[in-house]
């Protein structure tokens, strides 16, 4: 399937320079389409989302892909930091700006966006999802780059290998300030908006390798406990023999996709014969419930509190 690129920048006060963007969409796909962010991981620019057009036709063409408008800010090694004692805004940015301008061009229409992202993208697309759930349909985030603790002293040597590569002095390397640290990190967003998450139905997808060379998947683990401890639904996965890079980085990233796709066009349809099985199954289990939440007030959770997980 044909698709066109269009390249352009956004000045705004809330960054200091203005902000290079890709869009790419069908060529021929009918309008109105959602909006997905995809945020590039470290380095990463709009030119990256050009990269990735023949791998989103072809999945456009296969049918694994729903036609959407994919945009990509140019964000360099910023990790998308919301510092405003710094003057580098990227959360208010995309939420008051980016999306904004996106919207006013034509690019975005209704309320089903989705934010995506890989590595430092990753973590940028979460913590932008927790902090504004009610803006979201869904947050997807591959590989991200997330430092399992909830405070800078938490953090060991093993889980600080990506401070090499660079990154905002505030935020990555020695010179970190350990509030702002808190303040960006998804785990810490996650507890401060639970109830706001869980209202708003965002829908949650997290994946990583785990031979991980800068060890995300620590990070990425971290968080999958933090949102069972919270009850908030999500899917995890731990992929078996993958890396931050290399040979399984398209087909889990095609899988990412194809499940934003499912999300993104899921429509409320009368249920199947399975289903209704399925709910018969469950209502005859509703008395055992009820009589086990008497004792225990963990059984009206999603998820149980399992011992000796922190």
């Amino acid at each position: 399937m044909n698709s066109q690129v269009e390249l352009s920048e956004l000045t705004s006060n809330k960054l200091p320079e203005p902000v290079p963007y890709a869009v790419i969409m069908p060529a021929d796909a009918q309008r109105p389409l959602p909006l997905c962010l995809l945020l590039m991981g470290g380095g990463g620019s709009r030119e990256s989302l050009v990269e990735c057009r023949p791998l989103f036709e072809q999945w456009w063409a296969e049918g694994v892909l729903a036609p959407m408008v994919l945009a990509t800010p140019s964000a360099g090694l910023s990790y998308y930091v919301e510092d405003a004692d710094g003057g580098v805004c990227w959360d208010s940015f995309l939420a008051e700006d980016f999306i904004p301008h996106l919207r006013a061009t034509g690019h975005a229409h209704g309320a089903a966006i989705a934010i995506t992202g890989i590595s430092m993208g990753g973590y940028g697309a979460l913590k932008m999802a927790f902090a504004r759930p009610e803006l979201f349909r869904l947050v997807a985030a591959m590989n991200p780059m997330l430092e399992p603790g909830y405070r800078d002293s938490d953090v060991r040597a093993r889980n600080r290998l990506h401070h090499g590569a660079g990154g905002p002095k505030r935020l990555i390397g020695p010179g970190r300030d350990p509030v702002l640290f808190a303040s960006n990190h998804p785990a810490n967003r996650a507890r401060a908006q639970a109830e706001q998450i869980r209202e708003s139905g965002l829908a949650i997808f997290l994946e990583v390798g785990d031979e991980d060379f800068v060890n995300a998947h620590d990070g990425t683990e971290f968080l999958h406990r933090v949102l069972w401890e919270l009850d908030l639904s999500h899917e995890y996965h731990l992929v078996r023999g993958g890396d931050h890079g290399g040979p399984t980085l398209r087909p889990r990233m095609r899988a990412m996709f194809e499940w934003v796709s499912a999300v993104l066009t899921a429509r409320d349809d009368e249920p199947s014969r399975e289903q209704r099985a399925l709910q018969a199954m469950r209502d005859a289990l509703q008395v055992a419930r009820e009589q086990a939440a008497a004792i225990d007030s963990t059984v009206r959770r999603r998820f149980g509190v399992l011992p000796g997980v922190p």
